[in-house]
């Protein structure tokens, strides 16, 4: 039987600390990634994310909009109530539209939660450079600056490998949240699911850019996130909501790598020295 205790004071006041820490790492990065001699580093990565995401979220609002087009919304009533079709038909119509909101803004949360996977793969070893610039603008690093080529080299097969872990989860939460589809009252706990699912993934992808630069391996990534669990979890869930938000989203990857390097720097890094 499993059992469960009640957290001390000074267990809550540590977890909210954490939770606070990881809040506060996306605005330190906000403000690292505003500095001029980082500029030349995000040219790279926010030119490639901005093409992705306004193709890719073209493509989806068309799709969406030719099919929710095809929506009939006319209404056949009882002839002693003809003359209550004319408000029910605009009734309908407008229902159509806001129906059509909420799918463009789930797709966008998806895209955002999901799509920056592919686009680390794409420019990976210029995020790399980048996570380097921005750690140097913090401290000396222990290791020597890398060439784009070497972190090339090296980042493609790491991307894929989390690229693998993030696949295979969720897969896995996609079965579970079907299963939970069908239950009254307990599905209302998928979107939740998704959400921390993808501020883990985030939160992984932005902290594992130092990680590498540092010569750690994608298990030790893990590791260190599950010690940290707290305050990763609050990190990425700001960057998750920040990446799902239009417009934001085009811009979100500098302040995220600057925001994973200010937490290696924080809050993990004193930890291994």
């Amino acid at each position: 039987m499993i059992g469960f205790r009640a957290l001390t004071k000074q267990e809550q006041q540590h977890m909210i600390q954490d939770l606070k820490d990881g809040v506060n790492c996306v605005s330190e990065g906000f403000n690292l990634a505003k500095r001029r001699s980082l500029r030349p580093y995000m040219i790279v990565p926010l030119i490639t994310n901005i093409l992705l995401f306004t193709i890719s979220g073209y493509l989806v609002t068309s799709y969406a909009y030719e099919w929710i087009s095809g929506w009939t919304t006319a209404v056949d009533l009882w002839s002693w109530l003809d003359w209550l079709e004319p408000f029910i038909d605009q009734l309908l119509g407008a229902l159509k539209w806001v129906i059509f909101a909420v799918i463009i803004l789930g797709l966008l949360f998806v895209m955002g939660s999901t799509f920056t996977m592919f686009t680390h793969l794409v420019v990976g070893p210029f995020i790399g450079i980048l996570g380097e610039k921005a750690e140097l603008e913090l401290h000396e690093p222990n290791y020597p600056q890398h060439t784009l080529g070497q972190i090339a080299m090296r980042t493609l097969a790491r991307e894929f490998r989390k690229l693998i872990y993030w696949i295979v989860r969720a897969v896995g939460l996609g079965v579970v949240s079907l299963v939970l589809y069908f239950i009254p009252g307990v599905n209302a706990v998928v979107p939740v699911l998704w959400f921390l699912f993808g501020s883990w993934i985030l939160a992984m992808q932005y902290l594992d850019v130092p990680a590498d630069n540092n010569g750690r391996s994608f298990q030790e990534v893990l590791a260190l996130m599950r010690k940290h669990r707290a305050a990763v979890m609050a990190f990425g869930a700001v960057v998750m909501a920040l990446t799902s938000l239009p417009i934001i989203n085009l811009f979100i990857i500098p302040v995220a790598v600057c925001g994973g390097v200010v937490f290696w720097v924080r809050k993990i890094q004193p930890e291994l020295n």
